[in-house]
C-alpha cells in the first residue's frame, strides 16, 4: 500500500505555507497582549480561540478560575508548570481573554464547554509582566495590579516609595474591586532587573517577595478573586547565583498556598502543535491508517526496534501526532526542551514552523515527518538547534551531516541517493546528541524508528551507520551509543596523518605485499621491471608484475607488454609463451591506494607514543589497524587482475574479475586462471603433440624441440612443464598414437615407462613399418637385422676379424670432433651426433667453443643476466672467458 504524503493530507497555515511568518507569532507575551503590540493572533481573542487547542489541564485550569471567580470555590491560588507548546504564558493569555473579554467570545464553542452555564458574565483582570516591568521607574507589582483594577489610590504611597503594602491595603482593593483574576508572569525576572541597580541593598527583592506572600495569603482569604503566577522550574543560563536563591524564595513563598497546574499532559502536546501549525488537519481516516502501517512495520522487525514501538498503543500516538512522527516530537520534548533557552527564545514552534514550511516548500515524500527528515542544510532550521550549543557545532553539521553523509549517499546510489539514508540518519544522530540533562546518543534501535518509512528497506541501517562511524569526523560511538560531539573521533586523526604519507611510502608498502603474495607458485615473479631485457629468455614460466604506473588500458602499458613478449633486450625473445604479463586495474588501484594510505597512517599512530587517545579510541584504532591487515592482501590481488599473453595478433589482455574470498596468493591466483582459459596447459593429448609438434614432412623429432615449439610458436598454448610432454609421449606410445624412440628401441604400442626429453617421437606410420619390419627373418644376400625389436635397419659392414673370408676390422676407442655449426642446427647435434655417441658408449664429454662478435658490442645484460646464467642453469662449467 502507497500512503500518501503528508502535505497531501494536513494544509500548514498560509504564513508557514508561505515562510511570512515572524519570531513573535511563536513567543507569546502577556506584556505585549496588555500594551496591544503582540501579534494579532495573540491580541484578538476570538482568533487566539481559533488557533488554541484546549488541553484537557488547560480546560480544568480555566473552569478552576471561573468556578472561582462565580462561586468562590476552586483553588484560589496557582502556580503554573508547563512544557513548550501550548505553554505558561499561553496559558495565562488564554484566562486573560477568557475573564476580560469573556462577553465577545461567549458564543465559541470551547468557551461554551468551559462555563456549562454557569452564569459567568466577566469579571475585572490585573495582569503583571516582570519583562515588560520598568523596576527603576514604572509601578511595582502592587502598583500595577491595584492600578488594573482601578483602584491605584489605595496604595499610591506605597508604590512610590516602593514599599510593600500588606495585607489590609490588599483585602481593601478585593473589596473595592469585587471578583478579580490576577496573573502574575516572570516575577523572577522583575527582580534580577531590580538587583542589578541595587547591587547591595536588594530593597526590591525583599519588598516583592513580602508583597507575593501578602498577595498570595489575601487572595486565599478573599471570596471570589484568583491568583495566577509562573516560576521557571529551572534557571536559566544568563541568571547568577543570587537569582538562583531569589527563585528559590519565590517558590518558597508561593508555595504556601498555592496549588500546581499542568495545562499540557502527555499527548496533548501533539494536538496543541497541530492546531498551531496547520489549518487543516485532513481526513482523520488517514491519520488512523498511516498509524496502523508504521505499527506494522515496527511488529514485522521485531527485535531490531523498541519494544514501546511495537505496542498497540503507539498506534494511537502516531494517529494524535500526525503529521508528526511521535518519536519527532519526543526527542524534541525531552532532549532539546530540557535547555531552558531552548523554550524561552522563540521554542519548538517556531522550529516545527521553520521544518514543515521546508519540507512543504521542497514537496519531500514521506507519511510522517521524522527526525531523519529535518533539513540541517536550512539555515533558519539550523540556527535554532545551534543557537543553544554553541556556534562550533556549525562546523561539525558542515563536516559531516551536510558534507560526508551527503557524499555518502552520492557515491553509493540507489536507496542510498534516493531516501538520503547516510544523510538522515547522521540528522537524526546530531538530533539525539544534546540535553539538558546527561541523557545523550541514540541506540540502533531508535534509529531505525527515526529513518525507516515505506520504501526505505530495513537491512541499509546498519551498513549505513557502520559507514557513517568509517567516514565522519565528528561522529562518536561508545558502546553502540552515537552521538556527535565537537571533538574529532579517530576518523579525523586518521585523515590529518594520512595527509602525511608520501607516494614512496604507499610504494614501498605495496612492494613488500607483493612480495609477500608471490613468494610461492609455478612462476619466476620479476616485479616492476623498467625493461624488458629485465626478463630472462629462458623455458621456465615468468609471471611479469608492472609498475602500477602501468594501468591496464593504457598506450604505455600496452606498448612495454608487446616490447616484453618480442625482445629480450637487444635480440628477440626465443621462448614467448612463458612470459605473462600483470598489470593493475584503474579503479581497484586507486582503491588500493587509499587502503595502503590508510594503513601506513593507523601503524604510524599506532607507534605514536606522543599521541593522546581515549582508551576507546586506542582499542578501535588496534581494530582497525588489525582489519587493514587484514585486507590489504586481497586488495593487492583486487587491483592485479588484468593479465597478458602473447597471442597470434599480438598481445591479449583479460580481467581475471574480482578474486574470491579468503585469496591470499597472487600467483596462485593467476596459475589457476591460465589454466581455466588454456594459455596454459596442464594435460594434452597424444593428438595434439602430432597436430602442433611436429610437421607434414617430419617423421620423428625429439621431445625436447616439440616442447620448444609450444614455447615459441605465437598463439600456441603454453605447457606447464616438460613432464606435460613426457606424460602425453608415454600415453601416445602405449596407445599407438605415435611411437617413441629411446636410443636404437622403438616403443610403439606398448608401455613406456621413462622418456626423456632427447628421445623422439615417431609417426604412427613409420613406426608401424619399423616394428613390422623388425618382427621377420632376415633374407639371404640382404639386409640383417640387429637390435631385436627395435626394428632399425642397418646395411651389413665388414666382417669382424676372424670371421670367414673376412679380415680384422679397426674400431676407435676415441673420438674428438670440432666442427663449426650453423646456430639454427644445434639441436640436430643432439639428435644426430650426441645421442648416437652415447648409445655406443658412456655419455660424452661435450666441450662448446662460440665465438660472437657485434659492431656495436654486447650489452652486460645480455652476456651476464641470459648468456652466462643460462651456462649456470644447464650446470655448464665455463673454463674459458675472453671478451675484447
Amino acid at each position: 500500500m502507497v500512503l500518501p504524503a503528508w502535505w497531501q493530507v494536513v494544509t500548514p497555515h498560509k504564513d508557514i505555507r508561505e515562510k511570512s511568518f515572524t519570531e513573535a507569532v511563536f513567543a507569546a507575551d502577556l506584556g505585549d497582549v496588555l500594551s496591544a503590540t503582540a501579534p494579532e493572533e495573540y491580541r484578538d481573542p476570538r482568533l487566539f480561540f481559533a488557533k488554541t487547542y484546549l488541553t484537557a489541564g488547560l480546560k480544568n485550569l480555566a473552569r478552576n478560575v471561573l468556578e472561582r471567580l462565580t462561586s468562590g470555590r476552586g483553588d484560589p491560588v496557582i502556580q503554573l508548570q508547563t512544557p513548550f507548546g501550548g505553554g505558561k504564558t499561553h496559558s495565562l493569555i488564554t484566562l486573560y481573554h477568557l475573564v476580560k473579554f469573556f462577553s465577545e467570545i461567549n458564543h465559541i464553542e470551547q468557551v461554551k464547554e468551559l462555563t456549562m452555564g454557569g452564569g459567568f458574565t466577566g469579571v475585572r483582570v490585573a495582569a503583571f509582566v516582570g519583562t515588560s516591568a520598568d523596576p527603576v521607574k514604572g509601578k511595582t507589582p502592587w502598583g500595577e495590579i491595584a492600578y488594573q483594577l482601578g483602584f491605584y489610590e489605595v496604595v499610591r504611597d506605597h508604590d512610590v516609595r516602593r514599599v510593600a503594602p500588606g495585607k489590609e491595603r490588599i483585602k481593601e482593593i478585593f473589596q473595592k474591586s469585587g471578583p478579580a483574576l490576577i496573573l502574575i508572569d516572570e516575577l523572577l525576572e522583575y527582580i534580577v532587573k531590580a538587583n542589578r541597580v541595587e547591587k547591595v541593598e536588594r530593597i526590591t527583592q525583599g519588598q516583592t517577595l513580602a508583597f507575593l506572600q501578602e498577595l498570595s495569603e489575601s487572595v486565599a482569604a478573599s471570596e471570589k478573586t484568583a491568583l495566577v503566577l509562573t516560576l521557571p522550574a529551572s534557571i536559566l543560563e544568563h541568571y547568577d547565583e543570587e537569582a538562583e536563591k531569589a527563585l528559590a524564595q519565590l517558590q518558597k513563598v508561593s508555595g504556601r498556598v498555592e496549588s500546581i497546574y499542568v495545562p499540557v499532559e502527555g499527548m496533548e502536546v501533539y494536538e496543541v502543535i497541530r492546531k498551531r501549525l496547520f489549518e487543516d488537519p485532513g481526513d482523520q481516516k488517514v491519520h488512523r491508517l498511516v498509524a496502523e502501517e508504521y505499527l506494522k512495520l515496527y511488529q514485522g522487525l521485531g527485535t531490531e526496534v523498541p519494544g514501546e514501538v511495537r505496542e498497540t498503543a503507539f498506534r494511537e500516538k502516531v494517529e494524535r501526532a500526525y503529521p508528526f512522527h511521535p518519536e519527532f516530537i519526543d526527542v524534541l520534548y525531552e532532549r532539546w526542551g530540557s535547555y531552558p533557552t531552548f523554550q524561552r527564545t522563540r521554542g519548538v514552534l517556531r522550529l516545527l514552523a521553520q521544518v514543515v514550511g521546508d519540507l512543504y516548500e521542497r514537496k519531500v515524500t514521506a507519511p510522517l515527518i521524522q527526525s531523519a527528515l529535518v533539513n540541517l542544510s536550512s539555515l533558519p532550521i539550523r540556527r535554532e538547534f545551534v543557537k543553544h550549543i554553541g556556534n562550533e557545532y556549525d562546523s561539525v553539521i558542515n563536516s559531516d551531516v551536510t558534507g560526508k553523509a551527503v557524499r555518502i549517499d552520492q557515491e553509493i546510489g540507489s536507496e542510498y541517493e534516493k531516501y538520503g539514508i547516510a544523510r538522515g540518519l547522521a540528522t537524526a544522530v546530531f538530533l539525539y546528541s544534546f540535553s539538558g540533562a546527561q541523557r545523550r546518543g541514540v541506540t540502533l534501535p531508535w534509529l531505525r524508528v527515526a529513518l525507516l518509512r515505506e520504501g526505505v528497506p530495513s537491512t541499509i541501517v546498519g551498513d549505513a551507520v557502520n559507514k557513517l562511524e568509517e567516514s565522519l569526523w565528528y561522529f562518536h560511538a561508545e558502546k553502540h551509543v552515537y552521538s556527535f560531539k565537537n571533538q574529532p573521533n579517530l576518523n579525523k586523526v586518521i585523515t590529518d596523518r594520512e595527509e602525511t604519507i608520501e607516494e614512496s611510502q604507499i610504494r614501498e608498502a605495496l612492494s613488500e605485499n607483493l612480495a609477500k603474495l608471490t613468494k610461492e607458485g609455478s612462476f619466476e615473479v620479476y616485479p616492476w621491471p623498467r625493461e624488458a631485457s629485465g626478463v630472462p629468455d629462458n623455458r621456465r614460466l615468468k609471471l611479469v608484475v608492472f609498475d602500477p604506473a602501468l594501468k591496464e588500458g593504457m598506450p604505455e602499458t600496452k606498448a612495454f607488454a608487446k616490447e616484453l613478449l618480442e625482445k629480450a633486450g637487444a635480440t628477440f625473445r626465443i621462448y614467448r609463451n612463458v612470459v605473462f604479463a600483470l598489470a593493475v586495474d584503474q579503479d581497484a588501484y586507486a582503491g588500493l591506494k587509499g587502503k595502503l594510505r590508510r594503513y601506513l597512517a593507523l601503524r604510524d599512530i599506532a607507534k605514536d607514543t606522543s599521541l593522546s587517545l581515549a582508551p576507546a579510541s586506542r582499542e578501535e584504532l588496534q581494530a582497525k589497524l588489525k582489519q587493514a591487515e587484514k585486507d590489504i592482501p586481497y586488495q593487492v590481488i583486487n587491483a592485479y587482475r588484468h593479465v597478458g599473453w602473447g597471442g597470434n595478433g599480438g598481445v591479449v589482455w583479460r580481467d581475471m574479475g574480482l578474486p574470491p574470498t579468503g585469496e591470499g596468493s597472487l600467483t596462485g591466483r593467476v596459475f589457476r586462471y591460465l589454466k581455466d582459459e588454456k594459455p596454459i596447459l596442464s594435460s594434452i593429448t597424444p593428438k595434439l603433440i602430432l597436430e602442433k609438434g611436429m610437421g607434414q614432412d617430419e617423421e620423428e623429432k625429439s621431445i625436447r624441440e616439440i616442447y620448444d615449439i609450444f614455447l615459441k610458436t605465437p598463439g600456441f598454448p603454453c605447457l606447464e612443464s616438460e613432464e606435460v610432454l613426457l606424460k602425453a609421449a608415454r600415453e601416445g606410445a602405449e596407445k599407438g598414437v605415435f611411437g617413441v624412440r629411446i636410443g636404437d628401441r622403438l616403443f610403439f604400442q606398448e608401455p613406456l615407462l621413462n622418456p626423456e626429453p632427447e628421445s623422439l617421437v615417431v609417426r604412427p606410420e613409420k613406426a608401424a613399418e619399423e616394428k613390422k619390419s623388425s618382427s621377420g627373418k632376415p633374407e639371404e644376400g640382404g639386409e640383417t637385422t640387429t637390435g631385436g625389436t627395435e626394428g632399425r635397419k642397418e646395411k651389413p659392414g665388414p666382417e669382424p676379424e676372424g670371421s670367414p673370408g673376412g679380415k680384422k676390422e679397426k674400431r676407435p676407442r676415441k673420438v674428438v670432433i670440432k666442427a663449426s655449426v650453423p646456430w639454427d642446427k644445434l639441436s640436430y647435434i643432439v639428435t644426430g651426433v650426441i645421442k648416437p655417441l652415447k648409445t655406443s658408449g658412456t655419455e660424452p664429454e661435450i666441450t662448446i667453443e662460440i665465438k660472437a662478435e657485434t659492431p656495436g658490442g654486447f650489452d652486460r645484460t645480455t652476456l651476464d643476466s641470459k648468456v652466462k646464467e643460462t651456462l649456470s642453469q644447464l650446470g655448464a662449467k665455463i673454463m674459458q672467458w675472453d671478451e675484447e
